[in-house]
């Protein structure tokens, strides 16, 4: 699969990363890469802005911050990361802490950038939307903290919490279908 045979939301995805992560070009520089988690919360939150059209989300059980928690988690958003690892646009870091919890993290490759950076207008401005200020418009840090991660604006200081550990009751109705072979027989069919 090349760039030109990315979905919408695959697109939107590596620009997503691309905003919060930077390979290094040198030996001795810096290179930024972003957490599973705060990535999952991004999502969340693109999800809830209809950045993501394809996406959807369910409760799964996470490691944040030492405790187990529900959050909102998208499946599609998952196996969108795992597309563009295998296209060689995302590489993922995984390591293991001193309690032998292991962490991945995400950051885009150098061909990863080249595609991000020439991507449609509309699909940049999208994630603009997402990761901007509601305030100001400035750019932001996503950060961790103890009961959420936080969208905290480098400009203007504004913190916006995203909801991303409250998970939504969803109301649904559900009947039971049998199959013939599991209805009881007919007095009827006894006799036959």
């Amino acid at each position: 699969m090349t760039k030109e045979q990315l979905t919408s939301d695959q697109k939107r995805m590596l620009l997503l990363i691309s905003k919060f992560t930077k390979p290094a070009k040198k030996r001795d520089e810096e290179e930024t890469w972003i957490k599973k988690i705060p990535l999952h919360a991004l999502v969340h939150r693109g999800i809830q802005l209809k950045i993501f059209k394809t996406y959807d989300f369910a409760p799964q059980l996470v490691e944040y911050m030492g405790s187990v928690r529900y959050a909102s988690i998208s499946k599609e958003g998952e196996d969108d990361v795992a597309d563009l690892r295998e296209m060689g646009f995302v590489e993922r870091l995984k390591l293991a802490t001193s309690h032998h919890v292991y962490v991945s993290a995400y950051r885009t490759t150098p061909e990863g950038m080249q595609a991000a950076a020439n991507l449609e207008k509309t699909h940049q401005k999208a994630v603009e939307k997402l990761i901007q200020c509601t305030n100001c418009a400035g750019d932001t840090v996503i950060e961790s903290r103890e009961d959420a991660p936080y969208l905290v604006c480098k400009k203007c200081q504004t913190q916006e919490k995203i909801p991303f550990f409250d998970i939504q009751e969803v109301s649904y109705a559900s009947k039971p279908i049998f199959s013939s072979i599991w209805l009881p027989l007919d007095s009827s069919d006894v006799n036959q």
